[in-house]
């Protein structure tokens, strides 16, 4: 067994607690092992569901024909070579595909099952927590991301050099349950998934397109996908959230458009300023318009919501019209003009703590927007339109 990471810490003379971010066993070179790693072996629940495909293309079962003698038949399958996906970019090969294992032989019982697993094959190695944050959890994150479902990582197996069981190590972290799993269609049958990797968008490009989302501090990435299922959230905060995950993408996407406006904003303030200190009003009254004549433009949460909101597939407007959370808003006697206006009223209640909500109804408009940002989320990654709708349809499964 080899340690990464290892810190030690004695508590006396014969006795020590030993931490490690990872701790890889197996092969005869693991006293050796340097965290080097160019070779990995994983496997994430969902991966089958999300591969698209099957590994077996069709079965013959036995039929008792005229004259023959019970049993003297066979059970037969075909395995789908279609099955196996691979994608590289001349860095990296990635290759997702389905291990068979078969019972040993003998005479009263035989079974072939498939386990689906991802091979990542690295041109120049790369430390273990790179591995995790570049590869390993952007994967996770995408496959959780089809099946809407906090997905784990069961099974890890890193090396340096070409794939050989003999110089593999298995990886052992807080985050992975090393323990593999069969593909069954029962568990896969009921899984609304978003895309899948057989005919849909290139796995490998989404992990890059992942890394380069992270690499420019994303706003969605950096306020949604790090609690994309976090198990416990109240729907308060997780309304919050997701309204500042849209506003940030607004602003990111329309960063140009802002740095022009506030330039010219600028310059009118100094203009207006200008004509202020002309004026010869009192010392108060320039002091005060200073203060309160912004630097920046306005912006308005209810345009924000307009224009990402009005740009995804599936209409959301009538959805939001529709629930309690808004119909109750509407009513206000700040007179909202729009279901986006109502949400602006809402999000302003909840921050500053003016006006609470009952949380049922709050949860409505969040399974909404939720998917939503999941619609976004899969857009920025490369997936199409129908992908995306898939995504919203999610909300009212």
């Amino acid at each position: 067994m080899a340690l990464l990471d290892a810190r030690v810490t004695m508590w006396s003379d014969d006795h020590a607690t030993i931490d490690a971010a990872v701790a890889v066993v197996g092969g005869p070179l693991a006293d050796r092992f340097t965290g080097s790693i160019t070779s990995v072996v994983l496997q994430i629940e969902g991966l089958d569901a999300v591969a698209g495909v099957a590994p077996i293309r069709g079965v013959q079962l036995p039929k008792r024909e005229e004259g023959t003698r019970h049993l003297d038949w066979s059970w037969h399958a075909d395995g789908n070579p279609d099955s196996t996906l691979f994608w590289t970019d001349g860095d990296v090969e990635v290759e997702l595909r389905f291990e068979s294992s078969v019972t040993a032989p003998e005479g009263y019982f035989y079974r072939v099952s498939f386990s689906p697993v991802v091979y990542l094959s690295f041109k120049h190695s790369i430390p273990f927590r790179e591995l995790v944050s570049n590869w390993i959890e952007p994967l996770r994150r995408l496959v959780s991301l089809s099946t809407g479902r906090r997905e784990a990582v069961t099974y890890v197996e890193v090396g340096n050099g070409l794939f050989d069981r003999s110089t593999q190590h298995q990886a052992y972290g807080n985050s992975i349950t090393q323990a593999p799993y069969p593909s069954r269609a029962n568990d896969i049958r009921p899984l609304h998934r978003s895309f899948t990797f057989a005919g849909g968008p290139s796995l490998l490009e989404m992990i890059r397109r992942w890394q380069d989302l992270e690499a420019e501090h994303h706003p969605v990435l950096e306020t949604y996908a790090a609690l994309m299922y976090a198990p416990t959230q109240h729907p308060r905060s997780r309304l919050l959230m997701l309204l500042q995950a849209l506003e940030g993408l607004h602003g990111h996407e329309n960063r140009e458009a802002y740095s022009d406006r506030s330039a010219r904003h600028r310059v009118e303030r100094d203009q207006a300023l200008s004509e202020v200190a002309a004026a010869k009003v009192s010392a108060e009254t320039e002091k005060f318009v200073r203060r309160h004549l912004a630097n920046r433009p306005a912006t308005s949460l209810d345009q924000v919501l307009r224009e990402t909101l009005g740009g995804l597939p599936r209409n959301i407007i009538d959805d939001l019209s529709a629930s309690g959370l808004i119909r109750l808003a509407m009513t206000d006697p700040r007179k909202p003009a729009s279901p986006f206006d109502a949400l602006r009223i809402i999000r302003n209640d909840l921050a500053h703590g003016n006006k609470g909500y009952d949380a049922a109804l709050i949860h409505d408009v969040v399974k909404l927007l939720d998917a939503a940002v999941r619609a976004h989320l899969l857009r920025l990654l490369g997936c199409d339109a129908a992908s995306q709708e898939r995504e919203q349809e999610r909300a009212h499964l």
